[in-house]
């Protein structure tokens, strides 16, 4: 009875300690727009995509080059194995907790490898 009161306190305590942070600067609930672009310059170096991540205690514009699984895997649901607690590898490699603006919304990884997002290193 009380190892089950304990696993329920850490529980809690666990998901009590993960606050969701604010929105990205400038985010409204709407996704950001590429830039204006004109001339043949637009055609031959199209402005490349980026994301909201928030790791380390701040928000990052990510892009596919520093961060590929905010772009191949945004709802994390490829990558439970790492990013729950409950997952095999679970902080089985260096890294930490990370948010990705899905705008509007949030998607949560409780420990992402820093080889996943070396954006966040």
């Amino acid at each position: 009875m009380i190892a089950r009161f304990i696993l329920v306190l850490v529980l809690l305590e666990m998901a009590l300690s993960q606050k969701q942070p604010p929105p990205p600067p400038g985010a409204a609930s709407k996704p950001a727009e590429a830039p204006a672009c004109r001339g043949r310059k637009c055609l031959a170096f199209p402005p490349p995509p980026f994301k909201w991540v928030y790791c380390g205690g701040s928000w990052r514009q990510v892009n596919p080059h520093n961060c590929p699984v905010a772009f191949s895997d945004p709802d994390f649901s490829d990558h439970q194995c790492v990013c729950s607690s409950s997952g095999s590898l679970y902080q089985t490699y260096p890294g930490g907790s990370m948010w990705l603006w899905l705008s509007p919304g949030f998607s949560y990884c409780a420990h992402m490898p820093k080889c996943f997002c070396p954006a966040c290193n």
